[in-house]
């Protein structure tokens, strides 16, 4: 779950840098997961497994190489979540920034919907903060007329905590970059169990 919430993430954040476009349901699914820090199981993170679809068919796509060639750009953006969770939990200090700045986004919360500009505003100043210098630097490709656009830059970073969020998850739960690629056949056939493919 932690590892399609990965790739729910990454894809939200290629969606948003090439077309503008997201869904509002994914990205709900992504940014309430920043908001629990204190979980008591993975899909109580994410809500349901139901929820994770999108990064489940990403995943499969991905891994399996099934008819298409695996998406480099996206394969970047995990690996390098992956590589700055790292970091960050070699520093408690960053930690307790940005938790900080979770807790401030929070109260928002009582006051905004979690995809109000506002709130996303909030994640996406957490991001630029804290996160967005340090290496490896997180490049997105995508249209130029959108990743200008301060709305939409917005999204974007906003997604890629979410995305640090998840990698978070993953390490927790005993993920490692390799296990992507050791343990991908298994990843793959829990997607699809959970997406009744099996």
């Amino acid at each position: 779950m932690a590892l399609s919430g990965l790739f729910l993430t990454a894809g939200l954040v290629q969606n948003i840098a090439s077309s503008g476009e997201f869904d509002e349901d994914n990205m709900r699914v992504a940014l309430e997961s920043v908001f629990t820090l204190d979980a008591d199981s993975v899909e109580s993170i994410y809500g349901s497994k139901e929820n994770l679809r999108s990064g489940q068919r990403r995943l499969i796509d991905q891994l399996s190489g099934a008819g298409t060639k695996p998406d480099l750009q996206l394969t970047q953006y995990i690996l390098n979540l992956i590589k700055l969770e790292s970091k960050c939990q070699s520093d408690n200090d960053l930690l307790d920034r940005i938790r900080r700045g979770i807790e401030n986004a929070e109260q928002m919360r009582t006051h905004y919907d979690t995809l109000d500009d506002e709130v996303i505003s909030i994640l996406a100043k957490i991001y630029t903060d804290n996160i967005s210098n340090l290496s490896p630097r997180i490049v997105v490709h995508g249209a130029r007329e959108y990743l200008e656009q301060p709305e939409h830059a917005n999204r974007i970073r906003a997604c890629l905590l979410a995305g640090l969020r998840s990698a978070v998850l993953w390490s927790q739960c005993g993920g490692t970059r390799w296990k992507i690629v050791s343990g991908r056949q298994s990843y793959i056939q829990q997607a699809r169990r959970d997406l009744g493919l099996n």
